[in-house]
């Protein structure tokens, strides 16, 4: 079934001139740099190009993943059965003090730019490390901030009516790390910013000192797919894992980081299921310390067999 599926997909792609790699390694795609290969995978450069690419998987009956910069990520060894869309749109617009950018610009370019006309209001990105859709889709934030704060509408696909819809905050569903987008097969497109004018000096002074922060205090020197956890209410999941003694804690090719206890390192040419047992073992060491179950911020996707947990 599964290569009847594929062979419909590669003669659709074929009519459409839209190029795929077959048996794509995708370790190299992320920052945690694991796990296996995807039976196909796309390129688009512009959300047009994403678009049709999402439509050519729909039509083929084929799973399909999307995938921006590869952060909070963790590939099984096995990889993923069907077509990852890795997202390279990234045109960029300004209306005013309004940024619109395409879904698969970096949160850092959109830092840089902002600061270099000006606008105030995302200088807490510089610190996240993905795609702006992945910034919506997961609320991210840091330093107090976070992308509701600045959301003025999103623009999404659903793949379930075909339709491109343009939504406001509100209707995006944000809270703490959630969006609707992590419960529904809507896919966002395009993204528009609301920020401020403000003076170039001070925002790029702002924007230095917090990427210094983030540079003295996460290991971003090593391969990690970002933060493992959500922060519970009322604490930190760093200070948790910390306090529960499990910095240096490993598993095979996977380690927990001595210099910020809420990242899992990964070896060179390490498995993507040591890194899902070591975060298994640490999550359980918690719980049984403090009584507090940890919520995952990562991802685990593609083929995990057998089961290592429940990536909730």
């Amino acid at each position: 079934m599964r290569d009847t599926a594929l062979s419909v997909l590669d003669a659709l792609a074929a009519e459409r001139a839209i190029a795929l790699q077959v048996d794509a390694p995708l370790a190299p795609l992320t920052t945690l740099r694991v796990g296996g290969s995807a039976d196909r995978l796309a390129a688009p450069h512009s959300s047009d190009e994403l678009l049709a690419c999402l439509r050519l998987a729909h039509e083929a009956g084929v799973a399909w993943m999307v995938l921006g910069n590869g952060s909070d990520i963790v590939v099984a060894d096995a990889g993923f059965r069907g077509l990852v869309i890795r997202n390279r749109a990234r045109g960029v617009w300004i209306d005013e003090t309004v940024l619109i950018a395409e879904s698969g610009v970096p949160l850092a370019l959109l830092v840089k730019r902002a600061t270099g006309l000006g606008l105030t209001g995302l200088e807490f990105a510089i610190s996240i490390p993905g795609s702006l859709g992945g910034a919506v889709w997961a609320n991210a934030g840091a330093h107090g901030a976070e992308m509701a704060g600045v959301l003025e509408w999103v623009e999404a696909w659903d793949s379930g009516s075909d339709a491109i819809d343009t939504l406001s905050p509100a209707d995006c569903g944000l809270a703490y790390r959630e969006s609707r987008f992590k419960h529904s097969a809507e896919v966002v497109l395009r993204a528009a910013l609301h920020l401020e004018r403000g003076e170039p000096t001070q925002i790029a002074a702002r924007v230095a000192a917090i990427h210094a922060q983030r540079l003295a205090t996460q290991p971003l020197a090593e391969q990690n797919a970002g933060s493992v956890f959500r922060n519970p209410p009322g604490d930190h999941a760093g200070r948790l894992i910390d306090e529960a003694g499990l910095k240096g804690m490993r598993v095979g090719s996977a380690s927990v980081s001595r210099l910020h206890a809420n990242f899992i390192l990964s070896d060179r040419g390490g498995r993507a299921a040591d890194v899902r047992s070591l975060a298994e073992q640490v999550r359980d060491a918690v719980e049984d310390r403090f009584g507090v179950r940890l919520a995952y911020e990562i991802e685990f996707v593609g083929e995990w067999d057998p089961p290592a947990g429940s990536a909730e």
